[in-house]
């Protein structure tokens, strides 16, 4: 595990997610729409990074969309919306392919998104090809001998980067000829460098596609000597939401 950073503001935001003092919210706004939440899935809402990317992501009319790691289903649902003909939506946890089929429903696209409860590709029925695949990816990098405690830290920590190697090998057949992958990450909570080289292991070529700074401010965070080495003088944490595109070589 390389990144201590990452995996410090991982833990906090688990520890956030999971706190008995936190409000219990059925409903919530991204992106200027409302959104289903159950309780079981991670709250888009909680950093800027599920927005962003989301927001980001170059629909297509008429394209064949892939959503891995749906979650609430924000993606696959803006995907619908902006004239993708066929949207798969794929999570481990069944919950949050429940989720993004009630909002697919809020939203008027249930004819267009099938959500399922998926180990990375495994559901998918044989040569089921998608133009553009992309994956806000569990980007903290946790020790390999780390256990998921509950369906939460599935969608923000990835022992050893092992997913983000699984799901590059995995994708290849999954691609249509010209197809593309768009991975959302962070370079200073996330593993780059594992990342680019699970992707040209498996024939990819990855470039920035558009990235935002943030600041958060350290006090947030409570008393870490981690935090507090990468703390400036204005007491701010200097983070970034990044995205990546991925093409086959």
């Amino acid at each position: 595990m390389d990144n201590e950073l990452g995996y410090e503001l991982g833990n906090w935001v688990v520890s956030q997610i999971q706190s008995p003092d936190r409000p219990t919210q059925l409903t919530f706004s991204l992106l200027d729409m409302e959104w289903d939440l159950l309780p079981e899935v991670f709250p888009p809402y909680t950093d800027p990074g599920p927005g962003l990317f989301a927001s980001w992501v170059p629909y297509e009319k008429g394209s064949r969309f892939l959503e891995m790691g749906c979650g609430a289903g924000v993606a696959a649902v803006l995907a619908a919306q902006r004239g993708s003909e066929h949207v798969v939506a794929l999570d481990i946890n069944p919950a949050a392919a429940e989720n993004t089929r009630r909002n697919a429903e809020r939203h008027g696209v249930s004819d267009r998104v099938t959500a399922l409860t998926s180990d990375l590709f495994d559901a998918l029925e044989p040569g089921e090809p998608f133009d553009l695949v992309f994956w806000n990816t569990p980007f903290i990098e946790a020790p390999e001998s780390r256990p998921y405690a509950g369906q939460i830290e599935r969608a923000v920590f990835d022992p050893g980067y092992e997913m983000v190697r699984r799901f590059f090998r995995d994708v290849v057949p999954r691609l249509a000829a010209d197809g593309r992958v768009y991975l959302g990450t962070s370079e200073a909570m996330g593993n780059r460098d594992k990342m680019l080289r699970a992707a040209a292991e498996a024939g990819f070529e990855g470039h920035r596609y558009r990235s935002e700074s943030v600041e958060l401010p350290a006090a947030e965070f409570g008393d870490s000597p981690v935090i507090a080495a990468h703390t400036d003088e204005r007491g701010i944490v200097h983070m970034d939401f990044t995205m990546y595109e991925f093409l086959r070589r």
